[in-house]
């Protein structure tokens, strides 16, 4: 009876060990993943700021990277209508494959140009050159949402999604900076959110 026990007590010590090293790997790089595909945001004298996936440092492949970058403008509450309403300016909406070590992904290229009082969000491509522009107020924000797969060798894959935000204080403040400063260099953002 004794032998029972034991044998029984031994199988279920490694059913637990069988089921508990991947579960305590997943874990693990779930929180890993924290840190793999953040957003930064870079000022380039030559070119203007480009919002990216930084991935220039990684050491892990993102996969099925999908982006989508937006203007949004915030129209308060007026008589007949109690809610705040959104319009999103589309900047930016693109699919890409791979992002492997070593790159960044672009998601939003523009610059900050001042007249009179009024400070412009001049959309740009990779190089500055400018595409369309618009006045930034305070009730509009930049947006950028994006997901990722990060690949790793165990075979689990976790999916990395989020939500940069930049407001237009925000611009105003690195606008003052740049001003001061026009060298590369990086600027944090309003706010980073977690999806997943």
């Amino acid at each position: 009876m004794k032998e029972f026990w034991s044998g029984l007590l031994s199988q279920l010590v490694a059913l637990a060990t069988f089921f508990a090293f991947p579960a305590i790997q997943y874990l693990l790089l779930k929180r890993f993943s924290k840190t793999q595909g953040r957003p930064e945001l870079w000022y380039l004298p030559a070119y203007g700021f480009r919002l990216v996936i930084h991935n220039i440092a990684g050491n892990r492949t993102l996969t099925d990277v999908d982006y989508r970058t937006i203007m949004r403008e915030a129209v308060p509450p007026c008589p007949g209508a109690d809610v705040t309403t959104w319009i999103d300016t589309d900047l930016a909406d693109r699919e890409d494959f791979f992002l492997f070590p070593g790159s960044d992904q672009v998601l939003v290229s523009f610059k900050l140009e001042e007249e009179g009082d009024v400070l412009n969000f001049v959309l740009t491509d990779k190089l500055g050159v400018e595409t369309s522009r618009m006045p930034l107020s305070i009730r509009k924000k930049l947006i950028s949402d994006y997901s990722a797969t990060v690949r790793n060798m165990l075979n689990f894959n976790i999916q990395v999604a989020k939500r940069v935000e930049i407001k237009e204080d925000k611009f105003r403040e690195i606008y003052q900076t740049i001003k001061s400063n026009n060298a590369e260099q990086v600027f944090g953002v309003s706010r980073v959110r977690d999806v997943t």
